[in-house]
């Protein structure tokens, strides 16, 4: 059994292994993974309660920004944690001017109230708990983005397109998207790292998380066809890494978003046990930009995650 198994056996569960075996069999078909046209429809049964044609567009996370503006709508307000340099520069010279909205952890009622939007996008989990304000102020859609993985980010901007009544320009943007993506799954396969594990893991100050099969940055990289370390047997999205844990798991490819200017990283470069990584023998630990591959989960990111890949399997 494998000794990251081990380390890890009390996050897993039982439908996490069917949940993850489904995802794995089906990963060389994105397409197979969106919603049918009467799925999208089940999933709003009331559409009439949204207004045609929104103006003022309140998206309360990062990947509601990509799902209105693949929809060729310009949202209006943004929960952006009080930092417009979080956005991807493809979101901030897409939407220009905004208001800013703050946390997207607590949210502003009088900040969102002041906004006036006439459309807001929230998280169907994180911001349930302000569902009745949120709906005082605006028709408010509730869709999944914390802890979404790929296939359920195009999900949702499928459901943002229908209430936007953007439909066929979804369509349009999805469909470019998966021909970007088939394009860069056909590179990777050409290439060595099709042959090798790849990692992407969270670092900060206070330590690692690994971003697990069943995470966004996790079916990205399953979806253009290269491999996990780590047993698809979990279902955790992301896992508190110990630097024994990364050297059981010990991925060819370590790709790291830092989030801090000194990070754990830092803290165990000397250690045996981390020279001892083969990412780190075969000087594969790579930094790339935590706002595409962990904060902005939308179709831009996922291409551009893509792109770095290509790029260091040519290394």
């Amino acid at each position: 059994m494998n000794r990251f198994f081990l380390i890890c056996a009390a996050a897993l569960t039982a439908s996490g292994f069917a949940h993850a075996q489904d995802k794995a069999q089906d990963s060389n078909d994105t397409a197979a993974h969106l919603l049918s046209a009467e799925e999208i429809a089940a999933f709003v049964p009331n559409i009439d309660d949204y207004p045609a044609d929104p103006q003022r567009i309140a998206a309360m996370e990062f990947s509601f920004v990509g799902g209105a503006l693949a929809a060729g709508k310009r949202p209006t307000a943004i929960s952006d944690d009080g930092n417009p340099e979080k956005l991807i520069p493809e979101f901030r010279d897409a939407v220009g001017e905004y208001t800013s909205l703050g946390s997207r952890y607590q949210p502003n009622i009088e900040s969102i109230a002041d906004a006036k939007p006439d459309l807001i996008i929230a998280d169907k989990d994180r911001h349930t708990v302000i569902k009745d304000d949120l709906e005082k102020i605006a028709p408010t859609l509730f869709v999944k983005s914390r802890g979404e993985d790929y296939y359920e980010n195009l999900q949702a901007a499928q459901v943002i397109g229908h209430v936007l009544h953007q439909d066929d320009t979804m369509s349009k943007s999805i469909e470019d998207h998966l021909q970007k993506m088939r394009d860069a799954r056909d590179a990777l396969q050409g290439s060595k790292m099709a042959d090798e594990t790849v990692q992407f893991a969270v670092i900060t100050d206070k330590g690692m998380w690994m971003h697990g099969p069943t995470s966004y940055a996790g079916t990205v990289i399953s979806s253009l066809g290269l491999k996990s370390p780590i047993p698809e047997q979990t279902e955790e999205a992301y896992i508190p890494t110990s630097l024994e844990q990364l050297l059981a798991a010990d991925p060819d490819w370590l790709l790291v978003g830092r989030y801090n200017d000194h990070t754990v990283l830092e803290d165990w470069k000397d250690s045996p046990l981390y020279q001892n990584l083969k990412a780190v023998k075969n000087d594969h630990v790579v930094e790339v930009d935590s706002s595409y591959w962990s904060l902005s989960r939308s179709m831009p990111s996922a291409e551009r995650m893509a792109q770095d890949l290509i790029a260091h399997s040519q290394e």
